[in-house]
């Protein structure tokens, strides 16, 4: 049984954990979704980089294409000059930086800087010993099947978008020279094996910011609103916790209310108890030298008169009335002085087989029989007191049974069941019959004082019986159907 001190803290507890609590889940929702909106943003970025990457290489290979075509002299001018300055504003207009055609060493045979003929494309690379295309290609990750390639390159101090076309001699270094069978004798004459477009990024890395600014907007946007919905679900959720919690307290403290109630009545059965022993303790003296008397008188008027006179019967009628009161006195001393036992361990079913050999006649007449189970368990107790309480409670049986019999008149195979079982903490001794039973509204009451539904009863019994169980450390349990019969549970403990 939980003990009030448990109940409290139960309470305490629970009331503790009753306050607003959502920081901890808002936090750790709101870091999850960050990281998904910015994997999200990042990945998107990549892939807008990706196409706007693209586009600008799209770019750059329109210009290289028409680039080709003036330096092949596929595109007509009327002089060299018109032709160079063609060339200029072709590498210069349209963010594009410049258009170069470089052997394979990166000078510049063609120019749309003129001046810039002759000398060397500045591409750096950690590893010289790769050659110009092995940086070429290390620097510009991304190829179509052209044999193009393009990427982010500083060239002398500036972040250029570069796109590059080989006009090699295998596979492996592009597929131009077979592509386009028509410009081989130009490549072989002038030994081009490279060309340029070089353009600046600005506007890519401007639509690229455009599209982050936007990103992370976006990313507030679905992170204020994730956040907003998930404080509402954590709030709707602390409050149907709380709303639990608190039916849980509310439970809690009822049944520290049935527990003071459970208490007050114990009270009240101490104090009853209390009066009885201060009544008998004053009173068992007086009465019990008088009924010595009076029981002793009546025995020698009985002695003297024949058996089948008035003066006989008188006298056996006041014999047993004085032993009545003299058992009367006698329960009332049991119930108000203190139970006192002397424990040893021994088999129980020799106590049990004790009492159904003490009752066996009574029980004979009435067609009841006896049946002991669970045998061999060793049970710390006092016999004599525990052979008590089963007889008391097995004549209760016992007389339930006979006026039943001698009310309604009826006959069956009368059984009283006495079972031992063990349990985790506590022997059991459950006194079972399949007599008349007991009342519903009677269960309640017969453990108090002076309550009886005999005739002849003084309501005392049963309460022994529970002051011998209390004694032992154990209790008593009652569970009866009226009609099916009733079962007694004695539980004695293992350990004092």
């Amino acid at each position: 049984m939980t003990t009030s001190n448990e109940k409290k803290d139960a309470i305490r507890d629970v009331m503790k954990d009753i306050r607003p609590f959502f920081w901890m889940p808002f936090l750790i929702s709101s870091l999850l979704i960050l990281l998904v909106v910015a994997f999200i943003t990042d990945y998107n970025i990549r892939q807008s980089e990706k196409v706007l990457g693209e586009q600008m290489a799209d770019k750059g290979i329109r210009a290289i294409w028409l680039f080709e075509n003036v330096v092949m002299e596929k595109v007509q001018f009327k002089s060299a000059e018109a032709r160079n300055d063609y060339l200029r504003r072709l590498g210069s207009e349209d963010d594009f930086a410049f258009i170069a055609v470089t052997n394979n060493e990166g000078q510049f045979l063609v120019h749309s800087n003129m001046q810039k003929i002759g000398s060397y494309i500045n591409i750096r690379d950690n590893d010289e010993m790769i050659g110009f295309w092995g940086r070429v290609e290390r620097l510009l990750p991304n190829k179509d099947t052209q044999g193009s390639r393009w990427g982010f390159v500083t060239i002398n101090g500036e972040r250029l978008f570069l796109v590059h076309r080989v006009y090699g001699e295998n596979v492996r270094q592009g597929t131009i020279r077979f592509l386009h069978p028509e410009i081989t004798e130009f490549l072989n004459t002038q030994n081009v094996n490279h060309i340029f477009a070089a353009i600046y990024p600005k506007a890519l890395q401007d639509d690229i910011a455009k599209y982050r600014r936007k990103a992370f907007n976006l990313a507030l946007w679905i992170l204020g609103a994730a956040s907003i919905f998930l404080w509402i679900f954590s709030l709707i959720n602390r409050i149907i916790n709380n709303r639990k919690n608190m039916r849980i307290a509310e439970k809690t403290i009822e049944s520290m209310r049935e527990e003071v109630r459970q208490l007050e009545k114990e009270v009240s059965k101490k104090e009853k108890l209390a009066a009885i022993g201060d009544l008998a303790a004053g009173v068992a003296h007086e009465i019990r030298n008088p009924l010595s008397s009076i029981k002793g008188y009546a025995t020698y008027f009985a002695d003297h008169f024949p058996e089948n006179t008035s003066e006989h019967k008188a006298a056996t009628i006041m014999i047993q009335e004085v032993e009545r009161l003299n058992r009367v006195v006698g329960e009332l001393m049991g119930v108000s002085r203190p139970t006192d036992i002397r424990k040893i361990a021994i088999p129980v079913d020799g106590v049990l087989d004790s009492c159904t050999d003490i009752l066996q006649t009574d029980a004979k007449q009435l067609g009841i029989a006896f049946r002991v189970r669970g045998r061999g368990k060793v049970v710390s107790m006092d016999p004599d007191r525990i052979k008590q309480a089963v007889l008391n409670i097995c004549l209760n049986a016992i007389e339930a049974i006979r006026d039943e019999q001698a009310e309604a008149g009826v006959r069956k195979d009368y059984v009283i069941e006495l079972d031992v079982t063990e349990g985790d903490r506590s022997y059991c001794i459950a006194i079972r019959d399949n007599g008349p039973g007991i009342d519903k509204d009677v269960q309640g009451r017969i453990f108090d004082p002076y309550f009886t539904t005999k005739n002849e009863g003084t309501g005392l019994g049963l309460i022994n019986v529970s002051k011998i169980l209390e004694a032992h450390g154990g209790s008593i349990e009652v569970e009866s159907e009226k009609g099916a019969g009733t079962v007694f549970r004695l539980y004695l403990p293992k350990r004092g």
